[in-house]
């Protein structure tokens, strides 16, 4: 990564003033200790079920122009040399990476003792990984995050807007790139899945139009005028 690339990291979250407020308390701490040249800025969205992708939208404008964006969630990191490698792909190739190529959701009694200071090996603590994830720490380039416009905000309540996020990016970029390594997920009590049945349908279309440019364009952009036209208010 070149010393003087402008990097934006954008955690969308809502705060519960309780134990995710915690775990982002000490994850603050940690992201200050270990990139203290990345400007770091959290999206909120405070109103309704909570709304990732208008979270993420809302932090990026508050955040300002960048050459990497990188969205961490509020309750996961990696180790600092891997988002590093993970930047730096993301700014040489000009395509989506993900900084991680393991998810790994630690148990509740492994997540307090690393919060504790705890630095053996976390592996024990693993209650369960995936390898297909998209979300947790997703790094994008500037002209590809400009190309899609922004995240999609018509996916409301938990969930389906990572891989809507991901098809997108990966399509535009023409590409994708996973950093070796795991992403830590902290214990926390889990988020109600509001809404369910939004995801299925328009998750579905973002995976029909994946690895089309001319669609995810067309899909994009009508989604997108769709959704202004059900949110912007009718003049009395």
């Amino acid at each position: 990564m070149a010393p003087d690339t402008d990097v934006l990291v954008v955690v969308p979250r809502r705060a519960d003033g309780g134990h995710r407020d915690r775990l982002w308390a000490w994850l603050r701490e940690r992201w200050e200790h270990a990139h203290p040249t990345y400007r770091l800025v959290e999206g909120h969205h405070d109103e309704g079920p909570f709304n990732r992708s208008a979270a993420i939208n809302a932090g990026v404008a508050e955040g300002g122009p960048f050459d990497v964006l990188v969205i961490a969630d509020g309750d996961s990191f990696v180790a600092p040399l891997q988002l590093e490698r993970a930047v730096a792909t993301a700014a040489r190739t000009g395509q989506l990476t993900l900084a991680y190529d393991r998810f790994c959701y630690l148990d509740e009694a492994m997540s307090r003792r690393v919060v504790e200071g705890f630095d053996g090996s976390w592996e024990p603590g693993v209650a369960w990984s995936l390898d297909w994830t998209c979300s947790s720490m997703v790094v994008v380039p500037a002209a590809l995050w400009a190309e899609l416009g922004g995240a999609d905000e018509g996916f409301v309540g938990w969930g389906g807007e990572d891989f809507a996020l991901r098809h997108a990016l990966e399509t535009f970029g023409g590409g994708m790139h996973r950093i070796p390594g795991p992403v830590w997920h902290l214990w926390h009590p889990g988020a109600p899945h509001d809404a369910d049945d939004v995801f299925p349908g328009r998750q579905a279309l973002y995976a029909d139009a994946a690895g089309n440019p001319v669609a995810m364009r067309r899909l994009v952009d009508g989604l997108r005028a769709d959704l202004e036209r059900t949110t912007t208010p009718v003049p009395s």
